[in-house]
């Protein structure tokens, strides 16, 4: 067991401000052509408690990582520039050593953010939680009833509920909800819940995945309800996307997609490249063969630069930084939502 990490009362100010300045170096170093990461969403498993419509990993479990692997995986995400990682899977909390995961990262350091289902969060959270000094991500995908027909387990919204009340007592936490056809007339309850419970939201469009169960949207339907949105947004509900992205999701602002800004690495500590939308979750890339940096150098991104396939923010908000959108880069860099 790591010892838990004790900061100075003055980092918790200044650690906002040095994730800024070393995305603005990522910056620099894209707009001059070297393709660089700023964050790096790593899935830790593909294990998972849940049975989602809309997720294709736990129809696939494969053997997660040993520890060590696992530390060698972030120091490959440190070493390529990357700002900070967000673990994921899968259910990252069924790792029992996830403690020790999170610590190194933070110690390398790294933003360390955890994005889960929430139904084991209230059990664990005393254990994880001086570990994150990013953000905790809940999903959500509807209320009560919805959540738990799309999540394949009849309780999991209450119990992700109680996880979001217990953790947002030690780190901040934000609802993660994707918007499909059997939940898009519950979203704006999900913002008011958000609002109620304390906590900010973050909202994407599902994209259509090779082997899932979801039912897909015709354009003006995310139109009506990026609009709506962005209304709610500017009219201080605590929705935690830029205000670009809500115009690209309603298709009034155009948009080039930059996916090597986000990288993904799946719990072998493969890098799926592009990305996971036209990957089909499969790669045969790992790190530890060629490195992150070689890879992204190498890789011909000609071939996807025109892509519109999906609106997920974890894609088009980074690619907006750099395409100079000013609201993007103060999520992105400062976590302030404007």
């Amino acid at each position: 067991m790591q010892k838990k990490v004790k900061e100075k009362p003055f980092r918790q100010y200044i650690t906002p401000v040095l994730l800024g300045l070393r995305v603005y170096r990522g910056l620099i170093l894209n707009l001059c052509g070297v393709k660089t990461s700023f964050f790096c969403g790593h899935k830790l498993t593909y294990n998972c408690n849940l049975k989602c419509k809309m997720c294709p990993f736990w129809k696939h479990p494969i053997p997660d990582s040993s520890l060590e692997q696992e530390k060698a995986i972030l120091r490959q995400i440190y070493n390529s520039g990357a700002c900070g990682v967000a673990f994921e899977g899968g259910e990252p909390l069924l790792r029992q050593d996830l403690e020790e995961i999170l610590a190194f990262s933070r110690s390398l350091p790294l933003h360390t953010s955890l994005i889960t289902n929430g139904t084991l969060l209230k059990s664990r959270i005393n254990e994880v939680a001086p570990y994150i000094n990013g953000v905790v991500y809940v999903s959500l995908d509807g209320l009560e009833k919805t959540h738990d027909t799309i999540r394949g387990v009849r309780g999991s919204f209450k119990k992700a509920v109680e996880g979001i009340c217990a953790a947002k007592q030690k780190v901040p936490v934000t609802i993660n909800t994707t918007v499909i056809a059997e939940n898009v007339d519950e979203i704006e309850g999900l913002v008011e819940l958000a609002k109620e419970l304390g906590t900010k939201i973050s909202v994407a469009v599902a994209y259509e995945y090779s082997n899932t169960q979801i039912s897909s949207m015709v354009n003006r339907e995310i139109s009506k309800i990026a609009n709506r949105l962005f209304e709610m947004k500017k009219s201080g509900y605590p929705l935690a996307n830029s205000s670009g992205y809500f115009k690209v999701m309603a298709k009034e602002k155009k948009w080039q997609c930059k996916p090597w800004t986000m990288i993904n690495i799946d719990p072998h500590g493969n890098l799926v490249l592009p990305c996971y939308v036209h990957n089909d979750y499969a790669s045969s890339l790992s790190i530890f063969d060629r490195g992150i940096k070689s890879a992204l150098s190498g890789f011909d991104w000609k071939k996807i630069e025109n892509c519109h396939k999906c609106n997920l923010h974890c894609y088009v908000e980074p690619s907006l930084v750099l395409s100079r959108d000013i609201s993007a880069y103060m999520h992105w860099a400062f976590h302030i939502s404007i």
